[in-house]
């Protein structure tokens, strides 16, 4: 990985120090570049001229093709969303619900697992299980407190693969495993992974998962996809329909519901524009190498991790094992409050990082993009404000 080219090519890194891809990625120029000219094509051209309606589809179509690479996935398990919150209700408000049917979640959660949990409470009488989770809880631990939690009622686990509160890696497949033996289907926030760590939808045996462009993989707002598994595709019913999601029957005003293909969630017109720029994110992403840059992640991460718990005042959450571990950083400084921490780093040194609500903490993203400079820049900014 030439680290040195690929920061030439995304030019924030020449205005700021960013460690805030889990909130959203800085698209390179390449996507710039992509969305721009199918702008220009459509603008000179005209949207709807066929063959722009035409290069349109096969936008999509190869969009579709190329997260199914990044999943090993098919196309038609695959359809492509607004976000990864899109693509989390489609399954979860599509399920078929009963009075008593159980999710269970856990305490680290975004509001995006959670809100669609507790909806599924008021509407159907469902039954949300919020397991208590440390920042940074054992990977044996998780394991033994979801599995005391299952009962035969269990329909849905709903968990995110990667927590955005600390970083810490769920055992996915394991869960998965303990999931499919006693029934239940799982449900994976992949906000925080794709373009991030390696993914696998056959390995990790995952029934749904949803994903953004815009985060790790450094696409235009507004892009993500999901997955469901093949078998279980006609499982899950569109709440929102429109054409796609119904067949005639021969008579013109006589429709039946086409439950078997992903096209029934979509509705109508999509943007060819930000899916050209998703299409050339995931191919400069692919091009890179997963697999190298989830070991480059964890490597700055690692580092700012060691150098941050020996630096006083400061606590950092977060897993310190690799296995459970991420890109992502979450720290505390004693006697400064969060905000106060990310608004000085901003103003007097150009570093951009968030805060995190619950638990209360600074986050760092490292991305490959960054480099161990960097982290160290950071963490001297962070012990001058310890101290």
């Amino acid at each position: 990985m030439d680290v040195v080219q690929l920061r030439k090519q995304i030019p924030v890194c020449q205005a700021m120090t960013y460690m805030n891809t889990g909130w959203s990625g800085p698209s390179p120029l390449p996507v710039v570049d992509a969305i721009k000219e199918r702008l220009n094509l459509e603008m000179t051209r005209g949207p709807t001229s066929p063959d722009v309606n035409s290069a349109g589809k096969e936008i999509q179509a190869q969009a579709k093709e190329a997260v199914a690479r990044l999943l090993n996935a098919t196309p038609e398990e695959i359809c492509l969303t607004k976000n990864t919150t899109e693509g989390l209700n489609f399954v979860i408000n599509g399920l078929p619900w009963r009075q008593g049917d159980e999710i269970i979640t856990c305490s680290l959660e975004h509001n995006s697992v959670l809100v669609p949990s507790y909806y599924q409470q008021h509407r159907h009488g469902a039954v949300v299980k919020v397991l208590d989770f440390a920042p940074n809880e054992s990977q044996d631990s998780i394991l033994d407190k979801i599995e005391a939690a299952v009962t035969e009622r269990t329909k849905l686990v709903f968990l995110s693969h990667v927590e955005y509160s600390c970083g810490l890696r769920m055992p996915v497949k394991e869960i998965g495993r303990l999931i499919r033996n006693r029934g239940g289907l799982m449900l994976l926030d992949g906000a925080q992974t794709a373009g991030h760590i390696d993914l696998d939808m056959r390995d990790l045996g995952c029934d749904f998962y949803s994903i953004p462009g815009q985060k790790w993989l450094l696409g235009p707002e507004g892009t993500g996809a999901l997955y469901i598994r093949r078998e279980l595709i006609d499982q899950v019913a569109p709440v929102n329909v429109a054409g796609r999601a119904a067949v005639r029957t021969g008579n013109p005003y006589d429709f039946q519901p086409s439950l078997s293909t992903m096209e029934k969630f979509q509705i109508t017109s999509t943007s060819a524009p930000l899916q050209a720029g998703l299409l050339r994110t995931l191919e400069f992403i692919q091009d890179i190498g997963v697999g190298e840059i989830e070991k480059r992640n964890l490597d700055l991460a690692g580092r700012m991790k060691l150098a941050l718990r020996e630096t006083p005042g400061v606590r950092v959450l977060s897993p310190l094992d690799r296995q459970g571990s991420s890109g992502l950083v979450t720290f505390n400084i004693g006697g400064v409050s969060p905000d106060e921490v990310v608004s000085r780093l901003w103003e007097k040194h150009r570093i951009l990082l968030r805060t995190v609500s619950f638990p209360s903490c600074i986050r760092a993203s490292l991305h490959f993009f960054n480099t161990g400079e960097e982290v160290d820049q950071v963490v001297e900014a962070l012990r001058g404000i310890a101290r």
